[in-house]
């Protein structure tokens, strides 16, 4: 083994089928001085099924930002919310890219219930919106990135207009070659086969029961997942990018 100047020991969860079981993993080295900004986009399930987790979903992201803002290591982030109140794109910013660390917190006015779920408009516009943000940084000479895209539903596909499910697929498995983390949490589905169908890797993937506790613990995991991602070097980083609900603060053992 390297002789890493820091390291600490994850937590492997391992998720099938909706069971858990813990195991302890080797000592993982953690390089933060060395580590690339995190760029995360979260996409987030605001159709009318929704509504009995309103303020469960505005808690929970503004916990999700808060926890990403304790690690030394540079992360901006965006939400964003499907279907868009306006416009055509599928999506509406309710939280415009911003330093986790100053981000404000997201409340009722921005996180509005409304329609049915066009999710791969969803997906795919976010996957535009961060090409866009990529270009302009290379073009600019600025350091590369690393892009996590949390998306979060309730529900199964059911009005885009723009992208197909093949469109998506491919973008999705494009950007993954890139090293991109694309992680998808399900309710009232099979959440492993339907994010499969679209290019979700299952260990990215995680059912969750749509209640204000299985939401909560869903969108806590996912955010102790990124956090402790966030604290490894960019090689080790292309190695979790399929498997990023395995990692997880020692903190988070009492989960």
């Amino acid at each position: 083994m390297l002789p890493w100047p820091r390291a600490h020991t994850l937590v492997s969860r391992i998720r099938l089928s909706g069971m858990t079981t813990t195991t302890t993993a080797q000592n993982t080295p953690t390089t933060p001085a060395t580590a690339q900004a995190l760029y995360i986009s979260i996409v987030a399930d605001a159709s009318g099924s929704m509504n009995h987790l309103h303020e469960t979903v505005i808690k929970g992201l503004n916990d999700f930002v808060a926890e990403q803002a304790t690690t030394d290591n540079e992360a901006k982030v965006t939400i964003v919310q499907f279907p868009s109140l306006k416009g055509d794109d599928g999506i509406q910013t309710i939280l415009p890219k911003t330093d986790v660390k100053t981000a404000r917190k997201i409340t009722g006015e921005d996180y509005v219930i409304n329609g049915m779920t066009p999710l791969y408009d969803a997906i795919g516009a976010v996957i535009e919106k961060a090409d866009r943000r990529i270009a302009k940084r290379a073009a600019k000479g600025k350091d590369a990135e690393s892009q996590v895209v949390v998306i979060f539903t309730d529900g199964g596909e059911n009005a885009s207009s723009k992208f197909t499910r093949e469109a998506i697929f491919d973008l999705i498995a494009e950007r993954k070659a890139q090293g991109w983390v694309f992680v998808f949490l399900g309710a009232n589905q099979d959440a492993f086969e339907e994010g499969g169908q679209v290019g979700f890797a299952a260990g990215n993937t995680m059912n969750f029961d749509a209640s204000e506790s299985g939401m909560t613990e869903a969108l806590m995991c996912v955010s102790r997942s990124v956090r402790a991602y966030s604290d490894l070097s960019p090689d080790l980083r292309f190695r979790f990018n399929n498997s990023i609900l395995s990692i997880e603060d020692d903190e988070s053992n009492d989960l």
